[in-house]
């Protein structure tokens, strides 16, 4: 393991998993529905940071559906890109094969066996951009 995927498990809860942008705004966007309820009830307290979460993950989500994307990004995992770099993917939403070495180099250890199905991935992403 590298010290970059070393570092990213010890940062994490043994409990808590990783969520791209979408899954955490398709998340918050379920919660705000139900944010009149949930409101009317003195035990649950909304944070302030709710609405800047939300925003940011809006703002952050590349695509138009998180199951879709989930969909796309899974396989790679077959081919040496662990949880960490897929979320990086999703969030980062790179157009090349190019970007995601330059933007994720722990990839590149792995490269000869992944760059064909990144590839892939890309172009099956690129058909569910959302527009912006």
């Amino acid at each position: 393991m590298s010290d970059a995927e070393l570092k990213l498990q010890l940062d994490m809860s043994p409990n808590s998993i990783l969520l791209t942008n979408c899954e955490a705004a398709e998340m918050l966007q379920k919660i705000q529905g139900h944010m009149a309820i949930l409101s009317e009830d003195p035990k649950i307290k909304i944070p302030e940071s709710f609405d800047k979460a939300f925003q940011y993950a809006k703002e952050g989500n590349h695509f138009t559906s998180a199951k879709l994307v989930k969909e796309i990004l899974e396989p790679l995992k077959d081919y040496g890109v662990n949880d960490g770099e897929i979320c990086m993917i999703a969030n980062i939403g790179p157009e090349t094969i190019e970007e995601v070495y330059a933007l994720i180099p722990s990839l590149k250890a792995t490269r000869s066996i992944n760059e064909g199905k990144i590839a892939e991935a890309l172009t099956a992403l690129a058909n569910i951009k959302a527009s912006k």
